[in-house]
Order: C-alpha cells, then sequence, then structure tokens
C-alpha cells in the first residue's frame, strides 16, 4: 500500500513527454490514483495559484523542487494515474491546506479521465 496523501505534487518518471507537476488527490487500488495537473501558463483557462498554496520546504527543513511559480491549475479535470508513472513515491512538492482547498474548489465534480499518452499531444491532436 502506497502512503501518499492529498496535496503532495510528484513528477512523472519520463519527464520528456510529461513536463507538468501532478497533485495527488486520493487512492484508487494498490496501482492506480486520481491527480489533476498544475502548469505555468495561463492558458486554457487554467485557474492562477498563489505562493500561499505551496510549501517551500520539507518537514526535515530542506527545499523542495516544485514551488510555487506562475503556478495554475489545470480546472475541471481529474486523471487517474499509475503509482509507476511517478519519479518517486517521495513528493517533490506540497500543497498547503489553502493550497488543497483552492484545488478542491475548482476540480469541481469532474470525471476521472485514464490517460496513458501525452496530455500535450492529446491537446495538440484536437
Amino acid at each position: 500500500m502506497h502512503n501518499l496523501e492529498k496535496g503532495q505534487i510528484f513528477w512523472a518518471k519520463d519527464h520528456k513527454n510529461h513536463k507538468h507537476p501532478i497533485v495527488f488527490l486520493k487512492a484508487e487500488d494498490d496501482e492506480k490514483f486520481l491527480a489533476c495537473i498544475l502548469s505555468t501558463k495561463n492558458i486554457n483557462g487554467n485557474i492562477p495559484m498563489s505562493s500561499d498554496h505551496f510549501f517551500d520546504k520539507k518537514d526535515d527543513g530542506s527545499n523542495y523542487s516544485i514551488k510555487f511559480k506562475t503556478s495554475h491549475l489545470i480546472p475541471s479535470r481529474v486523471f487517474i494515474k499509475e503509482y509507476a508513472w511517478l519519479k518517486s513515491l517521495d513528493p517533490n512538492g506540497r500543497l498547503t491546506e489553502s493550497g488543497v482547498n483552492f484545488i478542491e474548489d475548482n476540480i469541481g465534480d469532474a470525471v476521472p479521465e485514464f490517460l496513458s499518452i501525452n496530455i500535450k499531444a492529446e491537446l495538440e491532436s484536437k
């Protein structure tokens, strides 16, 4: 069983094709979980986040690699991801309570989508 917590932020193992960090929302089963995606771009209705939505440091005082940096939530979309997709089960960032609330307020009742392909490629093909 994986011990991830809502609001933890991760990089993909395949960073070349998955440049956006994802936020862990909840476990589906032993292999899959629900996540939403963060972007630095203000396009396609992405919603700006603020610096108080992110922790800068881990509990041990070291810095997270994913911090607030013109961060935007890609709203109304929730994705089903496999744990194997993650670069590491150690989070690369973490949202504060207000960050988690912000995401929950803006995801709405999104129906989870299972994506095994690169999101950018999917957007370009539309």
